[in-house]
């Protein structure tokens, strides 16, 4: 219903029976309009939240959504609450008055992934081709609820979020190419991934790049050693002592006896690394955080600390895990350690029998203790060997990270020249215009969007900013408080309504309490834009208040809305003023 759409909430009790005309479901009813655009939702979304006999109060409910498409035919939305992973869609060439629905849907009980890609082939915003994000991305710039007033361009869903969940996005919504920003951010990320990665293996194996060529010179007077030592072994003559010795297998035993202890070697390695892994646990203290916040007299959000425990309980089941896996690993490397020593007690009873009968007690002596420094010395080769593949590793990484430097390099080059050229996108200067331009119309005061580039060579997008009518250089702070940080977010949210209009894209925005804890003059000229506005495009513009928010005229009577304009009445007399007509 496109023009002037109004959520009203009349007062009618009286002050003393203590109710709260905020309450009656207004901000429900933008939820509700979120849901039926296919947010996903958990069990802490008001729809699911509340249960009596371990239900839903809301199981049998099944809500629908109705949308006006390009081409001219209305879209309908069917969305229950017990099965929301299962969506319909029809299309009719004439809106449902009543409201009765459809009795035939085009689409019937689609899953929510695939239902989101239908409801974007049919909305074919122009905005979202060939973006590596959907239709929902900017959905909620046209469902400003109270919380999304506090940031003209992040949203209270992207608070606790990274930036390269939003920034690429509103970079493109300005009429940039968010691509550059998206790459920037991943090629940062990657740095800082490999950069852990390293130092894990710096820390686990104790080497140092630096060192590399340290660690060929030792190999080598190790394998001279070794060299040395099989020579030994080659000299040592048993053909004199007993021909029949060496015929029963001693060749044969010895050489088994080298595998066995070559692999025994490796697997006491592997389990002692396993071991110490599994020692290593995950180690944060909360409460120290806590403390440190206290002592730099900063106040601590219980939301963060509650972030920062799910974080710590998060990390603790993945240690968990890793330890059951790395457990299962050590009984199976464990096991086979001691089957290769069984083996080797065996041989070596072999060996001692066959040997029983040799001569020379000496020389035997001594080929045992050669055979010991044998094995010494290929344990430490083969320690060698991992720490130049540790080495050349780190190097690899390294070389990978200048690598993405350069790529970075690129790329903020890229972002640089699109900076020094702002006042060539048309884009955004349609939407600089007309944000100013109603931002003015509100406030009397000039205000302007603007962006710049931070220390990090990242797209900082800086609050707009209020000039004074005296004296255009100079900023005033009124863009701090948070009325007029609602009205920049109005202003913002039109203007790139109005300059997307002639393209596909939403043609509908949802404010929330927009009229609260404004002055009569601001809400004159607040509503005086949205009905201009409306008069001159084809929008939508919804809009919650109640009664005590209404603009007044100079004999203090009440400027009430049109009939015609209220889309929906709430009372707070009994419950079935309420949006469900129960309290909950």
């Amino acid at each position: 219903m496109n023009g002037l759409n109004v959520i009203y909430a009349d007062v009618i009790s009286d002050l003393k029976e203590n109710k709260n005309s905020h309450d009656l479901g207004k901000t429900k009813l933008a939820e509700l309009i979120d849901f039926l655009f296919l947010k996903e939702i958990n069990k802490k979304h008001f729809l699911l939240k509340i249960k009596e006999n371990d239900r839903s109060i809301f199981s049998e409910y099944i809500f629908y959504l109705e949308l006006l498409l390009n081409s001219g035919k209305f879209l309908t939305i069917r969305r229950g609450v017990t099965d929301n992973t299962k969506i319909s869609f029809a299309i009719n060439d004439q809106r449902f008055d009543g409201y009765n629905p459809p009795h035939n849907w085009d689409h019937e009980n689609v899953t929510l992934k695939k239902s989101k890609d239908i409801l974007s082939d049919y909305l074919a915003l122009d905005f979202f081709k060939n973006k590596e994000y959907s239709y929902r991305k900017s959905i909620s710039y046209s469902l400003r609820r109270q919380g999304d007033f506090k940031d003209v361009y992040k949203l209270n869903k992207f608070s606790l979020g990274r930036d390269i969940d939003w920034k690429p996005f509103m970079f493109d919504l300005l009429g940039f190419n968010g691509d550059f920003l998206r790459l920037k951010y991943k090629n940062d990320n990657e740095i800082e991934s490999i950069k852990t990665f390293i130092e894990n293996l710096k820390r686990e194996y104790s080497v140092r790049i630096e060192d590399r060529d340290e660690v060929v010179a030792e190999k080598l007077i190790v394998e001279s050693e070794y060299i040395e030592i099989e020579s030994q072994i080659d000299r040592f003559n048993f053909y004199n002592h007993d021909k029949e010795l060496i015929k029963q297998g001693i060749d044969d035993i010895e050489n088994k006896i080298n595998v066995l202890n070559a692999q025994s070697y490796a697997l006491n390695y592997e389990v002692d690394k396993i071991r110490t892994s599994i020692k290593n646990k995950f180690s944060f203290d909360i409460n120290k955080v806590e403390k440190v916040f206290d002592e730099a007299q900063v106040y601590f959000p219980d939301q963060l600390k509650a972030d920062y425990s799910d974080l710590i309980e998060f990390n603790k089941k993945l240690t968990t895990e890793r330890n059951k896996l790395l457990k299962i690993t050590l009984e199976k490397k464990s096991a086979e350690l001691k089957s290769i020593n069984t083996e080797l007690l065996q041989i070596n009873l072999e060996r001692e029998k066959l040997l029983a009968d040799l001569t020379d007690s000496d020389t035997f002596t001594r080929f045992k203790t050669c055979q010991k420094d044998l094995v010494k010395v290929e344990g430490k080769l083969l320690k060698f060997d991992e720490k130049l593949k540790t080495i050349d590793t780190i190097i690899n990484q390294q070389q990978e990270i200048e690598h993405l430097k350069d790529q970075i390099r690129t790329t903020v080059d890229s972002i640089k020249s699109i900076y020094q050229t702002t006042d060539k996108n048309l884009k955004y200067g349609r939407i600089r215009k007309h944000f100013s331009k109603y931002y003015k119309a509100i406030i009397n005061e000039n205000a302007v969007l603007s962006w710049n580039i931070n220390t990090q060579n990242n797209v900082e997008f800086i609050p707009p900013k209020v000039k004074s009518k005296f004296d255009h250089k100079k900023d005033t702070a009124k863009d701090e408080g948070n009325t007029y940080m609602k009205l920049l977010c109005v202003a913002f949210d039109l203007a790139i309504l109005i300059s997307y209009n002639e393209e596909s894209y939403y043609r509908f925005v949802y404010h929330d309490d927009v009229l609260s804890q404004q002055d009569n003059g601001i809400k004159l000229r607040l509503l005086k834009l949205v009905d201009d506005t409306l008069k001159e495009n084809n929008l939508q513009y919804i809009l919650s208040a109640i009664k005590a928010d209404l603009p007044v005229r100079e004999d203090s009577s009440l400027i009430e809305f049109d009939d015609d304009d209220i889309v929906l009445r709430l009372h707070d007399k009994d419950p079935s003023g309420t949006l469900f007509g129960f309290e909950f």
